[in-house]
């Protein structure tokens, strides 16, 4: 049994491409969250306290946080897939062309 057929992959039907456009996404995501978590705070400092605004972008924060550290889980886990698949995919590509 090779390297990659050692362990299951965590997300099979996601490939490198997704991975990128979920990364962005949800980094995305929380750094605006965060922004808004962060001014919510700063103006219930000088102004009224909305401890309702404030944890909704928390959590939000939280939320996107936790699924940026799970793209990164499944990047280390099912870069080996990704990287035989485009291997896989670059032999059959020379071996068409070859015909």
């Amino acid at each position: 049994m090779s390297g990659t057929e050692a362990h299951k992959r965590l997300q099979p039907k996601m490939g490198r491409g997704s991975w990128r456009f979920g990364m962005w996404a949800y980094g995305l995501q929380a750094s605006i969250s965060a922004f808004l978590a962060g001014s919510r705070l700063m103006a219930g400092l000088n102004d009224g306290w909305n401890v309702v605004g404030f944890c909704i972008y928390v959590v939000w924060f939280l939320l996107s946080a936790g699924q940026v550290i799970y793209l990164m889980r499944v990047r280390r886990n099912d870069a080996p897939f990704w990287d035989a698949d485009e291997t896989r995919r670059a032999d059959f590509d020379r071996r068409g062309r070859r015909l």
